[in-house]
């Protein structure tokens, strides 16, 4: 999965993080606790912001078991007295960082009612220890340039992985204690940590899984869940990666057929789109990329190169709407539109697989059917055999962590109030996800963005819902911004650039 969003001195907020936690235990002996230190270099020392460690277990299964340490970034509110109950995020992934690039939180509303916590997750790149795979970083780079592909890239992937599994426990990793409700359990040791009696948590993507495993195993810390792009525990993701790719490729075809300009200016669009990839498949098209983005090395656009660029493009709602004409225009030989998209979607992965492979070779790929993960990759899917799952078979027997219990892989059940959004041309965790979880938790409510995509609610109308959630989780909902939505006007596409 992808994910594509958002990832925050000393003097002063060390002094009152000294002051708020001189009742702790002794640090040198207290399981879990909270170590004040220096926010990173960059945070502005003018704002309120206390920076530490949460220091937990590595695996709470084992009494022997090392401390590791997470960064944390509490961003206090601006608000005279403000309220008890903080908002406490997580981004997406697994295997992107929390902290790496959060620096501020003046232009936050949030911190105008209430604080804000970030925590990195166990494993992710600012913490210790930090399950990094450069390897495998470096792998993703030259199968998005098209040097690497189908099967040789399979296994090229399965043997990085199980180089860094070697290189990580070589250095003392115990690679089964990387689990969702292990991080979730740190959440909670978090709020305790912190004084906190309730939390608000606020997931996006794979961090949604994340929140509700909290609630599962610590409802009584939780006052309201905002889950935005709902990955359930329950959906088996790998076995119809490419199915949710093609549901919103639809969209844009059929969206584009029964707009009147839109459909005469580009009639068959879905056809034109399978004839490109063929044609990709069949001869590396000739874009000619910017040397800043190749490094003077080759790109093959194939249709998987091409794939992969209308995905990318796909999480931008304000290119939706041009997507019919990118790709009209790119089957009859045009490509000064997909060109930057191509080259939008090259370069190495950022992610931090070590931890990214942890999650999902023990809670995803155990539970998944390796048939029907095989198929998503097929050419005959139609998508130039473009890999749009997280990890193959393969390539989780080489990482070799234990399942966790098959109770992970249900549905939560709670009376919490839920806020759960989720955008109409999301490729990676569609509306439908969202909606299943008004069937065990009668106190969500959902909200749909029409014309948006991944990360729906981060715009202005997503923000004024979520603030009057917090306020009142069972208030009425000021919903009119998202009602007037229009949604994705294709007849852009037929409009001269």
């Amino acid at each position: 999965m992808s994910s594509r969003i958002i990832a925050l001195v000393a003097g002063a907020s060390l002094l009152f993080a000294a002051q708020a936690w001189a009742s702790a235990p002794p640090p040198s002996t207290a399981v879990p606790r909270f170590e004040p230190t220096p926010c990173p270099d960059g945070v502005d020392p003018a704002e309120r912001i206390d920076c530490g460690m949460l220091v937990v277990p590595e695996n709470r299964a084992r009494k022997d078991s090392r401390l590791i340490r997470l960064p944390v970034m509490r961003l206090r509110s601006r608000a005279e007295h403000p309220a008890p109950d903080p908002v406490l995020f997580m981004p997406g992934g697994p295997g992107v960082s929390a902290v790496d690039r959060l620096r501020s939180g003046r232009k936050n509303p949030l911190l105008d009612e209430r604080d804000q916590v970030v925590m990195e997750p166990r494993g992710g790149k600012k913490a210790q220890p930090a399950l990094e795979c450069p390897d495998i970083n470096a792998l993703k780079g030259e199968v998005a340039a098209g040097r690497l592909r189908g099967q040789k890239a399979q296994e090229a992937m399965t043997e990085a992985a199980r180089r860094c599994r070697a290189t990580l426990t070589a250095a003392g990793v115990d690679l089964d204690g990387y689990t969702t409700s292990a991080t979730a359990d740190d959440i909670d040791a978090l709020r305790e940590a912190l004084g906190y009696k309730t939390l608000n948590l606020q997931g996006l993507s794979y961090s949604t899984r994340l929140m509700l495993t909290v609630l599962r195993r610590h409802p009584a810390g939780v006052r309201s869940l905002i889950l935005d792009s709902v990955l359930p525990p329950e959906v088996n993701f790998d076995e119809v990666a490419a199915m949710n790719l093609w549901r919103s490729l639809n969209l844009v075809f059929d969206g584009c057929a029964i707009d009147r300009e839109c459909g005469a200016a580009y009639p068959d669009l879905r056809k034109r789109f399978t004839q490109l990839v063929a044609a990709a498949d069949r001869k590396p098209l000739p874009l000619v990329l910017k040397d800043s983005v190749t490094q003077g090395r080759p790109v093959e656009v194939r249709g998987a190169q091409v794939v992969d660029a209308l995905y990318s493009a796909m999480h931008a709602p304000q290119r939706i709407p041009f997507l019919p004409r990118i790709i009209s225009r790119a089957a009859a030989g045009d490509y000064s539109e997909l060109t930057p998209l191509v080259e939008d979607s090259q370069g190495p992965s950022s992610m931090t697989w070590g931890l990214r492979l942890s999650v999902w070779c023990s809670e995803e790929v155990p539970f998944e059917d390796p048939a029907r993960i095989a198929a998503q990759r097929s050419p005959a899917v139609g998508l130039g055999g473009t890999d749009t799952g997280t990890a193959s078979v393969e390539t989780c027997r080489a990482w070799n962590v234990a399942p966790v219990p098959p109770e992970e892989n249900t549905p939560v059940k709670s009376h919490v109030p839920v806020l759960i959004f989720a955008g109409e041309f999301d490729p990676d965790t569609p509306p439908e996800w969202g909606r299943r979880l008004l069937e065990s938790m009668p106190e969500a409510r959902y909200v749909e963005f029409r014309g948006h995509s991944h990360a729906a609610s981060f715009n202005l109308c997503g923000l004024q819902i979520t603030q009057s959630f917090l306020r009142d989780p069972k208030g009425p909902l000021p919903l009119d911004c998202a009602m007037r939505l229009r949604g994705a006007d294709f007849g852009e596409s037929a409009a001269a650039p």
